[in-house]
């Protein structure tokens, strides 16, 4: 019985490589596309907005940094906003002991 699973399973593999080889899936491809430059256009913009705008189109890590943190600290914001509404209408929002 194992000689006939392994047997199988090696049929199936050639099969899947044929068939690979028959559609051409390792053709010659398109050509590489070139980099975009977008940016944003800082007219009327103020304050953070204006902020943000300008770190988007000069530092791009940085404002990927600035989200990433900022998302991160609106996420805290949000639960514990929460918790404080959950105690306030008295359910229980202690942490989950698991017994396994």
């Amino acid at each position: 019985m194992k000689r006939l699973r392994a047997w199988r399973l090696f049929v199936n593999i050639l099969i899947l490589q044929f068939v690979s080889w028959r559609v051409f899936a390792g053709g010659e491809g398109l050509d590489i596309p070139e980099g975009l430059d977008r940016k944003v256009s800082l007219e009327g913009l103020t304050g953070i907005s204006r902020f943000f705008a300008a770190t988007y189109n000069d530092h791009l890590w940085l404002y990927a940094v600035y989200c990433t943190l900022l998302m991160a600290a609106i996420g805290v914001a949000i639960a514990y906003v929460t918790d404080f509404i959950l105690s306030a209408l008295g359910l229980d929002v202690t942490k989950i002991e698991h017994k396994e």
